[in-house]
């Protein structure tokens, strides 16, 4: 793997809801972020990253969609045969105020 580093949202780091196993999964997240805050690993990616099973990556996922640092966006491209769903996209933001860049902002992003 080649990524050195990922910037975490500063606010993950005190936030005594967030537990440390759902910090450890928005920190592989965010290795994968774009300039905007969007990125779409797959959970199998990021259990491979934490050395987790992917049922405790959903579960925390579930955890931060709900204290709001991972929104889900709508996937791109079409479903491949024996998955579950066409894919995953996720936008995290890096403050709590931070709205979903424009259609338009995602696809320059895209084209970088």
């Amino acid at each position: 793997m080649k990524m050195r580093y990922s910037l975490i949202p500063a606010r993950s780091v005190g936030d005594p809801q967030l537990s440390s196993g759902a910090f450890r999964t928005l920190a592989s997240l965010c290795l994968f972020t774009s300039q905007l805050g969007i990125c779409y690993p797959n959970q199998w990616t990021l259990a491979t990253i934490r050395n987790c099973t992917q049922s405790n990556i959903a579960q925390q996922m579930k955890q931060l969609r709900e204290l709001n640092y991972v929104i889900d966006l709508i996937p791109r491209g079409r479903k491949r045969r024996n998955s579950y769903k066409r894919g995953n996209r996720y936008f995290v933001p890096t403050l709590a105020s931070d709205s979903i860049p424009s259609w338009e902002m995602i696809k320059s992003d895209f084209d970088e």
